[in-house]
């Protein structure tokens, strides 16, 4: 005979054993989750770098080639040794932020329409950040905002204070040619960025994304000591 309590007791376990089966399918999820988006990033890093390099190489082959394979040295050392973690230094990021910047400054500087500004303020960064949240937001810009033969320009900006990291990029539009290879992967950055965001700091961040057809505006704040 089942005593009322002894049914208690067993519903109660059968409910947290489901609760505690939920709990590690959400956890799989989201590892597996994480994982694919990491394993997105790494081959749109390596083809923009490599053709960042190629382009370079045609032009001289020589002192700005070494200088950009030396740039991309030290990305890919972090890409290997801190990218597969969930949070590194906010130092790490910055280093590898300015590494891109200055790759794609090698492959434009014979533009003289095109003006990079960035204004990377580190004072006070001493938090840190999951990898690779900032670095897509600069790809885009570069993808969409820069035109070697039209008047082009990109805005970037960080800065950090205690309770937040404000990361602002703006960009010029120029629409992508029909038979560009990139254009069917338009936006594939910002999904990825938006997806890590959920899985790290949700309910911590803001992200505003802006656009009027001549200026695209993108603004992440994260809050990481909420």
């Amino acid at each position: 005979m089942v005593t009322p309590i002894s049914w208690l007791v067993y519903t109660m376990q059968k409910d947290k054993l489901l609760q505690l089966r939920g709990t590690e399918k959400a956890l799989v999820k989201s590892k597996a989750d994480l994982q694919f988006l990491r394993s997105q990033i790494n081959p749109h890093f390596l083809f923009n770098a490599l053709n960042t390099l190629y382009g370079t190489a045609l032009i001289d082959g020589s002192k700005r080639t070494a200088e950009g394979i030396q740039k991309l040295g030290d990305m890919m050392r972090f890409m290997l040794h801190e990218n597969h973690l969930d949070f590194i230094p906010m130092s790490s990021e910055i280093n590898y932020l300015k590494n891109y910047i200055s790759l794609q400054k090698l492959r434009i500087q014979t533009s003289p329409s095109i003006t990079i500004e960035e204004n990377i303020a580190e004072q006070d960064c001493n938090h840190v950040i999951a990898p690779m949240l900032l670095i897509p937001l600069v790809e885009n810009a570069f993808k969409h905002g820069v035109h070697l033969y039209e008047p082009s320009w990109i805005k970037i900006r960080l800065n950090c204070d205690y309770h937040n990291i404000r990361f602002e990029v703006r960009n010029s539009i120029h629409t992508a040619a029909d038979n560009d290879p990139e254009k069917e992967h338009s936006g594939i950055g910002l999904v990825n960025v938006r997806e890590r965001l959920h899985l790290f700091y949700e309910n911590r961040h803001e992200l505003q994304i802006e656009s009027d057809g001549n200026e695209f505006k993108v603004v992440l704040i994260i809050h990481p000591n909420q």
